[in-house]
């Protein structure tokens, strides 16, 4: 397993950035461990219930999350260890990571107390930051197996799941709106959805990751959803799966950054 260290002394910003990083991915997991039992409020299980919409995964879709906290915990410890702080990957991607655990926990409360207007508008910001972490993570390739399975991983995991759980979290919100999605609407909503996800699947490093989580998405609306929509998710699922293939043809970089 080999990985670069640190490229110099780390400095006391290097520092910093880690303890907060490490801190921040604490903080998350803590918040998504007591939202999902209600703690804030209600549950987001109960309020996606009392809100059905035509999108919503199966409820075992969401105990993905339990890989991607890990996955976060263990990015977060390494890049705290005191030859990796100074690194230019952790340089360009830890504070953009900060702005996602905070804007995650700041959904789970928000979303907690049925505010989920607002609550729509916090996850597309997790996405908008996500897309930036995962632009400034393609710009410093993975070292080694070490990066690759630390940081380039675990982030695009992360971004893969959260692309589509912004849809989700629209639709439930059309519906506490009082404008539900009917199953083809919700059936091109989807199609467009998928399309962005198959090009950012192809376009981006760590792209097998990312479209991980993007296809166990779309498999749960597919067990879940109705004709159209089911439809639509399956198709979508091998899509997105076509697209990782071949990406992952164009080299390991591509394929695991």
């Amino acid at each position: 397993m080999t990985t670069i260290r640190s490229t110099g002394p780390a400095t006391r910003a290097d520092t910093v950035r880690a303890w907060v990083v490490l801190a921040a991915a604490v903080l998350q997991t803590v918040a998504g461990s007591l939202g999902g039992s209600g703690l804030f409020g209600e549950s987001q299980r109960v309020l996606s219930d009392r809100y059905p919409s035509v999108l919503a995964p199966a409820t075992i879709a969401f105990s993905v999350w339990s890989v991607i906290y890990l996955g976060l915990l263990l990015y977060a410890v390494y890049q705290s260890l005191p030859g990796q702080r100074s690194r230019p990957v952790h340089r360009a991607v830890g504070w953009s990571f900060v702005a996602t655990a905070a804007f995650n926990a700041g959904w789970i409360v928000i979303f907690s107390q049925e505010l989920l207007g607002t609550a729509q508008l916090v996850i597309v910001a997790l996405l908008v930051t996500l897309a930036v972490l995962l632009w400034r993570l393609a710009a410093v390739p993975a070292a080694g197996v070490a990066d690759r399975v630390l940081v380039h991983g675990p982030l695009a995991f992360y971004a893969g799941w959260v692309s589509l759980a912004t849809l989700a979290g629209f639709s439930v919100t059309l519906t506490y709106w009082g404008a539900a999605l009917g199953p083809v609407e919700g059936a091109l909503l989807l199609l467009v959805a998928v399309v962005v996800v198959g090009y950012a699947t192809f376009r981006t490093a760590a792209a097998v990751p990312y479209a991980a989580t993007a296809v166990w998405a779309l498999f749960w609306i597919t067990v879940e959803a109705p004709g159209p929509v089911s439809v639509v998710a399956a198709v979508g699922a091998v899509a997105v799966a076509v697209a990782a293939v071949l990406r992952a043809r164009q080299g390991v970089r591509a394929a695991f950054g």
